[in-house]
C-alpha cells in the first residue's frame, strides 16, 4: 500500500472523570463519563490512524484485538472512519485489551490496564505484506517480541517513524537504539526523550512540553511551535493524534517540518475542544 501502516497496541478505553482521588477502601464519587466515550477506542494506532483518516490519507493499523462485541465495535469504528482494517488481527479471546482511565481531581490519571494476550501475538502474512508495501511506517509501543519482526519486513525506502513510550518491557535500551538510528522522525514527551540513542543528522525530534509548545529539532537547530493550553482534564491519545496529523501532512506533500506539526496540532486541538464541549470540571 502506498500509506501508512502504525504497528502497536490496542486498547478499548473507559475513561471517567473523578470528584476526588483513588484510595484503597473507600468510595471515590464519579462526576462524569462521557456517553459517547465508554468504551472509546484507543491506542496509538487507532489515534493515529482516524487522524491520517480525516485527513484523506490512507492508513492500515498493525495490532491485535480480540473476538468478543468490544473488538467488535473497535474494527467497525474504524471501518467507518474510512480506515483500512486489514491489519487488524482477532485473537480467539472475548475479552479486549482494555483501559480504565480515571482521571483525578488533582489532574493526575489512574490508569488500570489490561493486556489480555501477554505475548500470544504473531505478525501475520496478512500484516507482514501491509509492512512490506507501505511508504510509511510508525512504530509505537507493543509487543516488543515483534519490533524487530516489524522493523525486517518494511521497506528500507519507507519513511520511519516512531512514537515513543516510556515501556521499558517494549522499548529496551537496545531496541531503542535500533529504532533512533532507523527513524526518520520520532514523536516524544520531555520525560521520554531520555529514551531516544543517537540519531542520523536528518533525524527529525518533535518533542511535546505541555503548555511550553512543541520543539522542532534537527541536527543540532531547534525551534518551537507554540499551544494555546485548554483545561482538558481527557488527554489520552493527544500525543498520538498531533503524530498522525503530522504524518498525514508529509504524505500530503508537506516537506517543512513546521507545517506538518502545525497540521498535527490543529488534529490534536479538534480532539481536545470535542472533549471539552462534553466535560464536567
Amino acid at each position: 500500500m502506498t500509506g501508512l501502516v502504525v504497528t502497536g497496541y490496542a486498547s478499548l478505553d473507559y475513561p471517567v472523570g473523578l470528584a476526588g482521588q483513588v484510595g484503597g477502601d473507600q468510595t471515590t464519587l464519579i462526576e462524569h463519563r462521557d456517553a459517547n466515550a465508554w468504551p472509546r477506542i484507543g491506542g496509538c494506532p487507532a489515534y493515529m490512524a482516524l487522524a491520517v483518516s480525516e485527513r484523506n490519507g490512507s492508513v492500515a493499523p498493525v495490532t491485535w484485538i480480540g473476538s468478543g462485541t468490544e473488538s467488535d465495535h473497535f474494527i467497525l469504528t474504524l471501518h467507518n472512519a474510512g480506515v483500512n482494517t486489514d491489519g487488524i488481527d482477532r485473537l480467539p479471546s472475548p475479552r479486549a485489551p482494555t483501559a480504565i482511565l480515571a482521571y483525578q481531581k488533582d489532574g493526575t490519571c489512574a490508569c488500570l490496564f489490561d493486556p489480555v494476550f501477554a505475548g500470544d501475538e504473531e505478525l501475520t502474512q496478512s500484516q507482514q505484506a501491509l509492512i512490506a508495501s507501505a511508504s510509511h511506517v510508525c512504530i509505537s509501543v507493543g509487543p516488543p517480541h515483534l519490533t524487530r519482526d516489524i522493523l525486517a519486513s518494511r521497506n528500507p525506502e519507507a519513511r520511519l517513524y516512531w512514537v515513543v513510550k516510556n515501556d521499558a518491557r517494549c522499548f529496551t535500551p537496545e531496541i531503542c537504539a535500533e529504532i533512533s538510528g532507523a527513524a526518520d522522525v520520532v514523536f516524544c514527551n520531555s520525560s521520554e526523550r531520555v529514551l531516544i540513542g543517537d540519531v542520523a543528522s536528518e533525524t527529525l525530534i518533535v518533542e511535546t512540553r505541555g503548555p511550553d509548545g512543541i520543539l522542532l529539532e534537527r541536527g543540532g537547530e531547534a525551534e518551537t511551535l507554540a499551544v494555546e493550553p485548554l483545561p482538558v482534564r481527557d488527554t489520552t491519545g493527544a500525543g498520538d493524534t498531533l503524530a498522525g496529523g503530522f504524518v498525514a501532512a508529509e504524505m500530503a506533500g508537506h516537506a517543512d517540518p513546521l507545517a506538518a506539526a502545525q497540521a498535527g496540532l490543529q488534529a490534536t486541538m479538534k480532539l481536545l475542544e470535542e472533549r471539552l464541549e462534553r466535560q464536567i470540571s
